[in-house]
């Protein structure tokens, strides 16, 4: 079987093939989804990141969420201690590049506890069925997650579904999966 970081690579070297427009229509595609499922439209705060290429595309996410009168929360992450919180992420709000060429907010914005998140978007590379994922390797949603009692869902394309890991005994899996044209 596969390393996962073998894994990792062998996936995103498949999705950075993807074109611009084929990219924002697939994202669009998968965001539109997601609106419709029942756990984003009873969330009144979520979780998300400011995605990068391949990731799927989150700003209109974002802007979708404040329309809908929605609290948006991004992770500010600690690579020190492989550790994130969120915080409140308003329209019009100033992002910092930090490692990885990731876009956090700036340390004023307030802090939103565990809690308060209602509904948390967790980024993947790879996903089995069963909720269980393949991060970016850093290790931070799964330690976050250790106590979350909110909801979870993952956003993927039907290429990053596969069978070929095995979850580890620190790795939790997110309740669903919004897969484009998956509709179900």
């Amino acid at each position: 079987m596969a390393t996962k970081a073998m894994l990792r690579e062998q996936i995103l070297a498949q999705l950075n093939k993807m074109d611009k427009a084929t990219y924002e229509q697939r994202s669009q595609a998968i965001a539109e989804q997601l609106f419709q499922e029942a756990i984003w439209q009873n969330a009144t705060t979520i979780g998300i990141t400011i995605a990068r290429f391949p990731e799927i595309a989150t700003q209109a996410i974002i802007k979708r969420a404040w329309q809908d009168g929605k609290i948006v929360s991004i992770p500010e992450t600690h690579n020190k201690t492989k550790t994130m919180q969120f915080r409140v992420y308003e329209d019009g709000d100033e992002l910092c590049k930090k490692a990885l060429g990731l876009y956090e907010p700036l340390e004023s914005a307030p802090v939103l506890p565990k809690t308060k998140i209602d509904l948390l978007i967790v980024p993947g590379v790879l996903f089995r069925t069963d909720g269980y994922r393949i991060g970016f390797g850093g290790g931070f949603y799964d330690r976050y997650l250790e106590d979350y009692q909110g909801g979870t869902l993952s956003l993927c394309y039907p290429e990053q579904i596969t069978t070929a890991f095995k979850p580890e005994p620190h790795d939790l899996p997110v309740q669903k999966l919004v897969i484009e044209n998956n509709l179900k």
